[in-house]
């Protein structure tokens, strides 16, 4: 491809590069029209705009494929909009089917209801309903689906907040952590080749958004679903996986397992949670959410110690660990982790990846840096999160202030946590960028706004270091795979709101275009 501004990292650019599509290599960058015999197609780009593909740093990617299949109420804001959009989808379901899905946000309500058992029953009572709340840590059911899933008698083995009541102590159907992990399981499970379908359709969407690899929150069941794909020549994403701690004692039969499809589907980090979401409450800060003694929850696996433990074993065996931390006090006990880890285990190349990072004290800021702790952030979250951040936090500025991480050189990995926000990068990008937000259309603490190069980075050559693919993946260079993409715009010529509205016209996945046409 010659006649392009193709980037390569920072503010230089090349104007042709190289493509070896046997290999889905990338055999040269630089200037001029390079004519050696190599080459059997040249693209003339007519000045069109080239950087590596998006690799998208935190996603659920088979539950994000289902969503596709579920009933959406990710931007319903009325009563009648939640009993019509359900309705609807009660009318296409088959038998035995659940009504499943949502996504909700109070953020998005334009009018004072809440979402209780006592309204899902009054919108479909004869079907089973679970409906996710948009950060996924608790589920809201109706009647019959708290009658199936037995929850009623399983009171004794949550905690309060996970199982809540009323004053009256009957459920209101809101499941929060293990008490949602639990009810899931009784919802019926679909056939693989539905499961092989979807996910492949959500592959499609995420080419046309010029998404080539993601760093993926995998359960065992997803895995399946990637394998058999695979092995139907259909799986044209790169899925650097991260499971479960508790599947520590399994990581080694996984990668054997796996080793076939090490080109697409690789295993390095383990997850665990430390706190929950800032919108449930369940985030853990410093001081109490306004109006109530409560300050959130530390996840049983946390309280009982299984995180410490087993995350000395992780790190000694030299995995990567992937914690989720939200509130302020659970990013400093985290980080307060990583220290001991360093102290315990010794000095080595971690790559200690905290998910999200959304509140940081003043006094932790630094500690990132010092122990080369990667931020795995969502700046597209800020939409929902300064509104509840400055009417619920005693402390609303510590609110996504990742300017601050990437002026101490902490590098920042950009993902959306999909499906909890759509995956548009671009989104992702303005919203960093301008940090507009429901209730703040002139943006949230702007003073920590960040520049694009930082979140082209973010997108790209960080989280090739955060998945340990550096040397294969995240910039335009010679030897690296031609994950590339060509868009209808200069983005270093183009406002915020321009990108947000930019379309890629052209996705290569190992030279190869798998979307749109040049």
């Amino acid at each position: 491809m010659h006649n392009a501004k193709i980037w390569l990292g920072k503010n230089y650019f090349a104007s042709s590069a190289g493509i070896d599509d046997e290999t889905g290599k990338i055999i040269f960058a630089g200037s001029g029209k390079n004519t050696d015999n190599r080459y059997d197609t040249m693209l003339d780009l007519k000045g069109r705009f080239v950087m590596p593909a998006f690799s998208d740093g935190h996603v659920h990617l088979f539950k994000g494929a289902l969503v596709s299949s579920e009933v959406d109420l990710r931007y319903a804001g009325t009563e009648s909009e939640f009993r019509l959009r359900i309705q609807s989808y009660r009318s296409g379901l088959k038998g035995g089917n659940w009504i499943v899905g949502g996504y909700f946000s109070e953020t998005n309500f334009k009018e004072n209801f809440s979402v209780s058992r006592d309204l899902l029953d009054s919108i479909c009572s004869d079907v089973p309903v679970v409906i996710f709340r948009t950060d996924l840590h608790s589920v809201i059911c109706n009647s019959l689906a708290l009658q199936m899933i037995g929850i009623e008698s399983k009171k004794g083995e949550f905690h309060a907040d996970e199982l809540i009541t009323d004053k009256e102590n009957v459920l209101t159907g809101e499941l929060k952590e293990r008490a949602m992990y639990y009810a899931l399981k009784f919802i019926p499970e679909k056939s693989l080749a539905e499961k092989q379908s979807v996910l492949a359709d959500e592959i499609s969407r995420l080419h046309r958004q010029g998404i080539t690899s993601v760093t993926d929150i995998s359960w065992r069941e997803d895995l399946d679903v990637y394998k058999s794909l695979y092995e139907a020549n259909k799986l044209e994403l790169r899925i650097n996986s991260v499971i479960p701690f508790g599947e520590f004692g399994k990581i080694k039969s996984y990668k054997e397992e796996f080793s076939p499809y090490r080109d697409f589907i690789r295993f390095g980090g383990l997850k665990a949670f430390y706190d929950g979401s800032l919108s449930s409450k369940a985030a853990l800060f410093f001081d109490n959410y306004k109006g109530i003694g409560y300050n959130g929850l530390r996840t049983e696996m946390v309280l009982n110690g299984e995180f410490r433990e087993t995350g000395e074993l992780i790190d000694k065996a030299g995995y990567q660990i992937v914690v989720h931390a939200i509130g302020d006090l659970a990013v400093s006990e985290v980080l307060d982790f990583a220290e001991h880890l360093a102290e315990k285990n010794g000095s080595k190349n971690r790559r200690f990846r905290m998910e999200h990072a959304q509140h940081i004290a003043d006094k932790d800021v630094e500690r990132f840096a010092r122990l080369g702790i990667i931020a795995s952030v969502q700046p597209a979250h800020i939409f929902f999160d300064a509104k509840v951040a400055d009417e619920s936090l005693a402390h609303p500025e510590t609110t996504h202030v990742f300017k601050k991480l990437a002026g101490k050189g902490v590098r920042l990995c950009f993902g959306t946590d999909f499906p909890v926000v759509p995956v548009n990068p671009f989104d992702n990008i303005y919203y960093a960028m301008t940090r507009k937000a429901n209730g703040f259309p002139e943006g949230f603490r702007t003073e920590y706004a960040l520049g694009l190069v930082t979140c082209l980075e973010a997108y790209t050559a960080n989280n090739a270091y955060a998945s340990y693919t550096e040397k294969t993946a995240g910039s335009v260079a010679v030897g690296k795979n031609a994950d590339l993409i060509v868009l209808d715009r200069d983005l270093f010529v183009s406002t915020p709101e321009e990108i947000k509205n930019t379309v890629v016209e052209t996705t290569f996945l190992n030279g190869k275009i798998v979307f749109g046409r040049v």
